[in-house]
């Protein structure tokens, strides 16, 4: 088993990270980044360094579409999340000598891991609302068969497995000039799965 599985082996963090790490093996930290530029002297001091660059270029990368990443609109989210991957990388460089205060609160190994683990579901989670992961769907109504439109988004639940959890409806498809291609249609889908995950979100993580 991979050690950083072994070090942080709750059933969340296990889910999550056998689902990506694939592919960051090879991959070095890009120590200029904002959010571990202040971390390299912690990193270095780590005994299993490989694991760690693992774990932070998972934090690190979004993989949000380009449209994502430059819609204004989701500034504030991109500043929650920012705020939290901080949050995140504090915790996982928090040195178990020099920060005793900090640890002082946890009796057990078990439960500072647990911290990490359920601050990186959270990231994931919010991932999630920023990019929706949504699909497409057509029904048509028993009585009047009209066809409509709906958009089915997905969560990450408390096993760290994602599931579908909402779906919104979108309208007749007679509405929509170019039918089921229309692009407009996904993107109603995405708003609306987006606000329909960003209540469950903040409901579960409230400021």
């Amino acid at each position: 088993m991979n050690p950083l599985l072994e070090i942080t082996s709750t059933p969340v963090l296990e889910s999550l990270l056998f689902l990506l790490l694939a592919g960051h093996n090879a991959m070095k930290i890009n120590w200029s980044n904002g959010l571990v530029k202040d971390y390299f002297n912690q990193f270095n001091e780590l005994k299993e360094k490989s694991e760690a660059v693992e774990f932070v270029n998972i934090v690190l990368q979004d993989n949000f579409n380009e449209d994502v990443k430059n819609d204004k609109s989701l500034t504030h989210l991109h500043y929650r999340l920012e705020k939290l991957k901080k949050q995140l990388l504090k915790t996982y460089f928090t040195s178990l000598k020099r920060e005793k205060e900090f640890l002082d609160q946890y009796e057990y190994v078990g439960d500072f891991n647990s911290v990490i683990s359920k601050l990186f579901l959270q990231m994931k989670r919010l991932q999630l609302v920023i990019q929706p992961d949504v699909q497409i769907a057509t029904s048509v109504h028993a009585k009047s068969k009209i066809t409509y439109m709906t958009a089915r988004g997905f969560w990450i639940n408390d096993s760290g497995e994602r599931e579908r959890a909402f779906v919104k409806s979108l309208g007749r498809l007679d509405e929509f000039k170019e039918g089921k291609k229309d692009p407009i249609i996904e993107k109603i889908g995405i708003e609306k799965i987006r606000e329909a995950s960003l209540q469950t979100y903040n409901s579960k993580y409230p400021d």
